[in-house]
């Protein structure tokens, strides 16, 4: 299993997750990335799935590709493995090419949204290399149909799984503490939510941003110039959903772009109000208007403030919104999940094992 690094994210805490289920198979399991923290993997793997630190970016030079294309080429040298998956466009394009001539099958899954975040050579190499691919996998529908019309045709679609979270709902309160979580970057749109948070007219309404990124200092200087000092919060990073879904009484998601959105699974599937922009890809999947959150056109950020301020002024909507987990719940259900990745995951390593007792 191949990802970008060990750190925080969805890509990195569903690769664990399907490591560990592999693992309890009985499946020899080995991880490998071009990142590690300082403190070792952000979400834990059994101790005896094998991990592996492949060429990383400190470095970041014109060779740093062909470096980390030798490194995965090298590791499935040792490792022979029976089938490899990879995660997002550079990883999957580098393990494509350095599988090449190993007979090895290579499943591929899309993590974000390529059009945005790797649009150019990446995502064009992508769509050239994947006809190769034993299987592809997508996260949402909207990503599916978004594939040239030979790969749809080869693509399922997987969500992320998200058992709902059990926590401790924030004390009913007159004023509404809004909450959002996510990496501190342009993706994310926090810029956008501060200031659609400002046009909110309720003085006693509060905005918590969790999350840590290169968009820290920036995000407190918008929020100093917006005059909402006391108001508005970026407390850093939190371990896990139970830290922030009870932290306060609506999450907002201002993403210009993503390819599942965790956040908008666990806060669904748990019972916590969601308002949205109803970006490019993942929202729209999880979220039925006026029954669990609301949705509003992406990027428009006085519609988001509208948005806000209905549920800043109706303690009895939020309340009746967050009585709605049972409508993601069922279809993120982990188990069911699972057993989709092991339903592509056999069917990839058919051929080979076909294969393989034919020579012998």
């Amino acid at each position: 299993m191949i990802q970008g690094g060990f750190g925080t994210g969805g890509a990195e805490k569903i690769m664990a997750a399907i490591g560990a289920h592999r693992h309890a198979q009985g499946d020899e399991v080995h991880v490998a990335g071009m990142y590690m923290p300082p403190a070792g993997p952000f979400f834990p793997y059994p101790p005896d799935v094998r991990l592996h630190l492949l060429a990383d970016g400190a470095r970041p030079d014109k060779l740093l590709h062909l470096r980390r294309l030798a490194a995965i080429r090298g590791l499935i040298r040792r490792v022979k493995p029976d089938v490899i998956l990879s995660f997002l466009t550079k990883v999957n394009c580098l393990t494509m090419l350095a599988a090449r001539g190993t007979g090895i099958p290579v499943v591929i899954s899309e993590r974000n949204n390529p059009l945005m975040q790797s649009p150019g050579f990446w995502n064009r190499a992508q769509q050239v290399l994947a006809h190769g691919a034993a299987g592809i996998v997508m996260q949402t529908r909207g990503q599916h149909d978004d594939l040239p019309p030979a790969l749809q045709e080869r693509a399922v679609v997987i969500h992320n799984f998200c058992n709902p979270v059990p926590f401790r709902r924030a004390s009913p309160a007159p004023d509404c503490h809004f909450i959002a979580v996510g990496r501190l970057d342009p993706q994310k749109g926090f810029d956008l939510l501060i200031r659609a948070f400002a046009r909110v007219p309720h003085p006693g309404a509060r905005l918590t941003i969790f999350g840590e990124g290169p968009e820290r200092a920036p995000l407190e200087n918008l929020v100093r110039a917006s005059g909402l000092e006391g108001r508005v919060s970026l407390p850093g990073i939190v371990r896990g959903p139970q830290e922030w879904l009870g932290a306060g009484h609506v999450l907002v998601v201002s993403s210009r772009f993503e390819g599942f959105s965790n956040v908008v699974a666990e806060a669904t599937c748990s019972g916590l109000p969601v308002v949205s922009f109803d970006c490019p890809y993942g929202p729209s999947e999880m979220i039925v208007e006026g029954r669990n959150g609301f949705l509003v056109p992406p990027g428009d950020v006085a519609a988001l403030a509208g948005a806000m301020t209905r549920l800043a002024a109706d303690p009895a909507l939020r309340n009746r919104l967050g009585q709605a987990a049972h409508i993601a719940a069922a279809r993120f259900e982990q188990g069911r999940i699972m057993a989709q990745w092991d339903a592509v995951l056999g069917a990839a390593l058919q051929p080979r094992k076909a294969a393989m007792a034919w020579s012998s």
